[in-house]
């Protein structure tokens, strides 16, 4: 039997995989069924999903977790992100089937599907044109802020993306009780803060060391705060001239000025907002909340460049979504 707690930790641990995967920019479409595309307008969600082959995993979680009434009320009028079959399948067992989600008992691992799915649905019936890029609450309860809600941001190629990286493969497909998108992947609501990503990552104790002592930890653990924030690595820090190097050295800093001066070089790796990769764009200036701006390129690769680097630092990881923003990961310290 699978533990709710481990369930949360594996699908947050795919996330990342799944992220680290990606490409700056997605042009294959998921591989879908014809009968999705178009009007059915006279079918309910439900209905739709039923009829087409391509959805019998997310109709068999629906029934899971007797959703099947919640997703067919004809008063709902919400728009449904519809993960496919394929998207369910890049999941861990017994997620990735539809058999596999029948054999669930756990009432936890219930109510916690229950979650996943209405994460999925936001309020009102709207059309891919009528997203504009930002948050929107979905029917998922809120349990701490932030964590019901998702973001909608458009790629180079004017793909609509949600989260960063899942994308909407088959758009504007109407039913009587609302619209759906299809998705490419299964959206996982965040369960931590930017702050307990890091802490929880043995690939950030410099990081966390540096957060630690100048003082910034509770600034990325608020809920009030909404940044992006570049997370060099230790083997960025490691690049490093001691102290600055390891997070054993950091800690014993003791100098003021030193310690001012590392609190600068963090602010400088944080912008305002929510900013997803796919809203990157080549040689776009980025304002950081210290210090002066980045440079964003993406030839070769996306990258961020600080004013003060002979070269860009790679964005080796993007999207890890948090309750109060967004971490990118990148291999080099960024220098104002």
């Amino acid at each position: 039997m699978i533990r709710t707690t481990k369930t949360i930790l594996l699908f947050a641990l795919l996330s990342i995989a799944f992220t680290a995967c990606q490409k700056e920019q997605l042009t294959d479409l998921t591989p879908v069924s014809n009968e999705i595309a178009g009007d059915r307008s006279n079918n309910t969600i439900v209905d739709i999903a039923i009829a087409n082959p391509d959805f019998s995993i997310l109709v068999a979680a629906v029934v899971k977790t007797n959703s099947v009434g919640f997703f067919a009320n004809a008063n709902l009028n919400g728009t449904v992100f519809a993960p496919t079959n394929a998207a369910f399948a890049q999941l861990p067992a017994p997620f990735n089937t539809a058999a596999g989600i029948n054999s669930i008992t756990n009432p936890k691992d219930i109510k916690f599907l229950s979650n996943v799915l209405r994460y999925h649905v936001i309020a009102g019936r709207k059309n891919a044109a009528q997203l504009p890029n930002g948050g929107y609450s979905t029917y998922k309860t809120a349990t701490t802020p932030n964590d019901n809600q998702i973001f909608v941001s458009r790629s180079i190629s004017n793909n609509v993306m949600i989260n960063g990286t899942t994308q909407v493969v088959a758009a504007d497909v109407q039913a009587s009780n609302g619209v759906i998108h299809v998705i490419n992947k299964v959206l996982f609501y965040p369960t931590q803060d930017i702050a307990q990503i890091a802490i929880s990552n043995g690939n950030f104790t410099a990081l966390v060391a540096a957060l630690g002592i100048t003082g910034l930890t509770n600034t990325l653990m608020s809920p009030t705060t909404n940044v992006t924030v570049f997370a060099p690595t230790d083997a960025a820090f490691a690049q490093l001239p001691a102290p600055l190097n390891n997070a054993a050295n950091i800690k014993g800093i003791t100098d003021a000025a030193t310690i001012n001066t590392l609190r600068t070089v963090l602010l400088y790796h944080l912008t305002g907002g929510r900013v997803f990769s796919a809203d990157l764009r080549e040689n776009i200036s980025v304002p950081m909340v210290a210090a002066g701006n980045t440079t964003i390129t993406l030839a070769g690769g996306p990258k961020v460049k600080g004013s003060g680097n002979g070269a860009g630092s790679n964005i080796v990881l993007t999207d890890l979504l948090a309750r109060n923003g967004v971490i990118h990961v990148i291999d080099t310290v960024l220098l104002p």
